[in-house]
């Protein structure tokens, strides 16, 4: 009979080996649509799928031919914009740390896949010792849970902002929400539910894991926040939806989009974010930008852009 201490090894062996699965060169980074080292640590970016939104959702206030000229800059104009499902897992010291856990198989038929881009890419999901939420709306949450409505990491702690939690799970959620919102509160609180024995809670500023600590960008929904790791003498930040366009987000940050729920706070948020990050230089992981959404923010002119990580 294998005692609890023999478990807890064998649990060990299992986080260490997931660990250096991601740190290593080989076939288990070949489902990663990214990778890139920090410091010590090594980042993997895996995909649950991804969106097809119109293009007249990226902004709110702007005028449709505003709209199609600024997007003319950077390429030929489309109906529809794809917005992929870039989801960060790391493996930093003994911690192996998934940021938001895409939407899961109940949102749409194009997400889903991450499961698959795990399995692809050697990643046990009984390994998964962290999983960090920047927000709660679907394409982040609902992933959280498996196929029979129990934690799809079931080692994992996971981690949400105080404030995003008291927003969803509130009695009148669905009266401070437009109709076509109820949804995604329903959701919510049905994911928020679930996981609430392996749930923390904490407030921006908090060092969620050693090196990993919450910083405050609320706006695009009420408790979002973005995480900045320190890993040896690198840096890194997971914006969640920060930015959510490769063009229109740095060239316009005032622009705020059509699921930006504060727009004067998610617009302020944008801006003083790519301020700091131009700065400062520092890799960024986006979750909606193609390409797996790694790259850095630079000052053009009055405005920022984005370049992704070669």
């Amino acid at each position: 009979m294998t005692s609890q201490a023999e478990m807890s090894k064998l649990d060990r062996r299992l986080f260490v080996g997931a660990a250096l699965s991601l740190a290593l060169p080989g076939t288990a980074r070949a489902q990663a649509i990214a990778t890139a080292r920090v410091g010590d640590a090594a980042l993997q970016i895996l995909s649950d799928g991804s969106i097809s939104t119109p293009i007249t959702q990226l902004v709110r206030d702007v005028q449709p031919d505003v709209l199609r000229a600024a997007l003319a800059e950077a390429g030929p104009v489309v109906a529809a914009n794809q917005n992929a499902l870039n989801v960060p897992v790391l493996a930093l010291g003994r911690e192996v740390v998934m940021f938001d856990c895409g939407a899961g198989r109940n949102f749409l038929p194009s997400t889903g896949r991450l499961p698959q881009a795990a399995e692809g890419a050697g990643l046990d999901p009984a390994a998964v010792t962290q999983v960090l939420f920047t927000h709660a709306h679907p394409d982040h949450l609902w992933g959280a849970l498996d196929d029979f409505d129990t934690p799809a990491y079931p080692n994992a702690t996971y981690h949400i902002a105080e404030a995003e939690w008291a927003f969803w799970t509130a009695a009148d959620v669905f009266a401070r929400l437009p109709e076509e919102r109820h949804a995604f509160a329903a959701g919510a609180q049905r994911v928020l539910k679930a996981l609430e024995p392996q749930l923390n809670r904490f407030r921006p500023g908090a060092e969620i894991v050693p090196g990993i600590t919450a910083i405050d960008t609320a706006g695009h929904s009420p408790g979002h926040v973005s995480y900045a790791v320190a890993a040896a003498s690198d840096n890194l930040m997971i914006l969640g939806d920060v930015f959510t366009h490769r063009h229109l987000s740095f060239r316009h940050p005032e622009w705020a989009t059509a699921f930006d729920q504060d727009p004067e706070r998610a617009s302020a948020t944008r801006r003083q974010l790519a301020d700091r990050l131009a700065q400062e230089r520092t890799l960024v992981a986006t979750y909606h930008l193609p390409g797996g959404g790694l790259g850095r923010v630079e000052r053009a002119g009055t405005a920022y852009r984005f370049v992704p990580a070669a």
